[in-house]
């Protein structure tokens, strides 16, 4: 095929409008079109990635949480134990001394 038939063809192939409007309809109809035609292969493929990612971790910490439970030794998992509920202890203290500085205790007379 020569340069010559080659552009010939490429012309022929383009729609001429009347209008930008007209143009600007059949583009957005086309558009429409396609998306219509992919949207179930796009939803299905990302439907299966989101399947895949939930079971991945799933699976991942449901293997962590058994590996620990069978590898780690009873002190190590009762230190963890005790550390985090020093932890909470600590959180508890720190949450009412900050209560106890931001709510103002009433002294003096009151506004009417």
């Amino acid at each position: 095929m020569n340069e010559d038939q080659q552009n010939q063809e490429t012309e022929t192939s383009k729609r001429h409008f009347e209008n930008m409007g007209e143009a600007f309809r059949s583009g957005s109809e086309a558009g429409a079109q396609k998306a219509r035609e992919a949207a179930p292969t796009v939803k299905s493929a990302f439907a299966d990635a989101v399947h895949d990612l939930a079971f991945g971790l799933a699976y991942g910490s449901n293997f962590v949480g058994a590996f620990a439970e069978e590898f780690v030794p009873q002190s190590v998992r009762d230190g963890f134990a005790r550390g985090a509920a020093a932890g909470r202890a600590a959180s508890h203290k720190a949450r009412e001394k900050a209560a106890d500085v931001i709510t103002p205790e009433k002294s003096g007379p009151e506004l009417a």
